[in-house]
């Protein structure tokens, strides 16, 4: 890849399951150290499924 609209072509053809991800350039700096208070991830965890092979860093996500 050569430039970010190829990138961002790519990436907005790939499928999961069929479906085409919306994929959108974000060019903000977001600032490090941004933490979420535990009451607040908890109703967050609730959906999240972690996978069996990467549990820390692999989930999915089911809405309710």
């Amino acid at each position: 890849m050569d430039s970010i609209q190829s990138a961002l072509n790519w990436t907005s053809n790939m499928t999961w399951n069929g479906k085409h991800p919306t994929v959108h350039l974000i060019e903000n700096i977001y600032p490090k150290g941004i933490t979420v208070s535990s009451s607040e991830l908890q109703s967050f965890q609730q959906i999240w499924n972690p996978s069996f092979s990467l549990p820390k860093w692999d989930v999915s996500i089911i809405p309710p």
